[in-house]
């Protein structure tokens, strides 16, 4: 099937694929390790137990 330019200009493609979930999930898990390392660095700072 051949399809004509005004054809091809209505074709809309998905929303979401898998390299979008794949950088929100990433992005997610930087997110949450960077949370950690600051909560960690607090907690030091607080208790004074530096290495």
């Amino acid at each position: 099937m051949t399809l004509k330019n005004s054809e091809l200009i209505l074709i809309k493609g998905g929303a979401i694929n898998s390299q979008l979930i794949n950088a929100l999930v990433r992005l997610t898990t930087s997110v949450i390790e960077i949370g950690r390392m600051i909560g960690s660095s607090l907690r030091r700072m607080v208790d004074k137990n530096y290495c």
